[in-house]
Formats: C-alpha cells, structure tokens, sequence
C-alpha cells in the first residue's frame, strides 16, 4: 500500500480495492473472495488467487478487514475475513480518485500491428485473427451474462460494465474485420 500524508487513510493498489469491494458483499474466505471475483469482477480485474491470498493478510494489518477462524470439522480451519468500517473509507476514498489511464495504453497487441511492415504478412494477419476470435468469444460470453441479469435491479452497476465490454467487443470485431479487409486488399507486401 502506497501511504500519503494528505490523506486520512492510504491508497490502495487495484487488487487490495477489488477484494474489499469483494468484502462489501459480506465475510468470505480467500477460497470465496477468488471464486466470487471470477464470477463477478474477472472481467475487469482479474488476479492470480495468490495475488488474492497475499494481500488478505496486508488489509487485516492496515486495519481494512478483519479475520476470525472458523472451524473446518474434518478440513484445515477457514480463515474468514470482514471488511472493517476503515476498510469501506479506504474504498470509498480509492473509489473515487481519478483514474489513472497512464497504463491503460500499453497494449502488445497494438505495438505488434503498429510494427506490421516488419514481419511476415501472414503472421500479421494471424495477429488480427487470433484479436477477433477472443473478441468474438467474449462478445458469446458477454450476451450470455446479460440475458442471465436482464431486469435484475440488483446488477446494475454489474451491468454497467457489462455494457462497456460489450460495446468494446463489438467495436473491436468491427475494427478487425476491416483491417483483416484492407490487409488483403493490400496483398502480401503490406
């Protein structure tokens, strides 16, 4: 966790925000917080389960959330973990920053096609191939979620989010399909 003397409480990294905001959802283990985030958030943050599992112990240390154990009977005991009323300021505080899109532009994908010229044509084309398959995929996997949602009042920040990678899928399908049409309009010697 990055400290600042301005503010009343530190700031936190993208993973310690996304498992308290988990933890708004009511205690889990790190076993429920890894599931609960590859239900809910995957789609737009996605972590090892280590990265789950080590920050779980930084949050209870900086006061964010709190652990009780719970007896597992015949399995190892569960660590429960709760967010703490510091924790919810924390990611109030985090939520409501600016977003920082400094790093939203590294993109291998894109320096790749912006070296297009240097690499064989069919390589290339490969690129934007593989691009709009995985588009198309999530495109399936997007619409899927949604007709799970539809009309849920309960999901509408979900959904929100939803729509933007909807949007984003089909605008990246377009884009390829166009390219892919110009590549071989242009022939081999891009």
């Amino acid at each position: 966790m990055r400290t600042s003397t301005e503010q009343t409480t530190s700031l936190l990294s993208s993973t310690e925000a996304a498992v308290l905001g988990l933890l708004t959802r009511g205690a889990r283990s790190g076993y429920d917080l890894n599931k609960l985030a590859k239900a809910g958030v995957a789609y737009v943050w996605a972590p090892a389960k280590s990265q789950i599992y080590a920050v779980l112990p930084r949050l209870v240390a900086a006061g964010y959330a709190t652990t009780r154990s719970v007896p597992g009977g015949q399995r190892p005991d569960k660590q429960l973990y709760r967010l703490t009323a510091k924790g919810r300021r924390a990611l109030k505080e985090w939520l409501e920053l600016p977003v920082d899109d400094a790093d939203a532009a590294r993109n291998p994908f894109l320096l790749k096609a912006f070296f297009g010229d240097l690499m064989e044509p069919e390589a290339l084309v490969g690129h934007f191939e593989r691009r709009r398959d995985r588009a198309r995929a999530s495109l399936a996997e997007f619409k899927a979620i949604e007709d799970e949602i539809a009309g849920r009042e309960d999901s509408y920040y979900g959904y929100l989010t939803l729509r933007w990678g909807l949007a984003e899928a089909r605008t990246l399908i377009r884009w390829t399909d166009e390219v892919l049409r110009e590549l071989a309009e242009r022939g081999p010697s891009t």
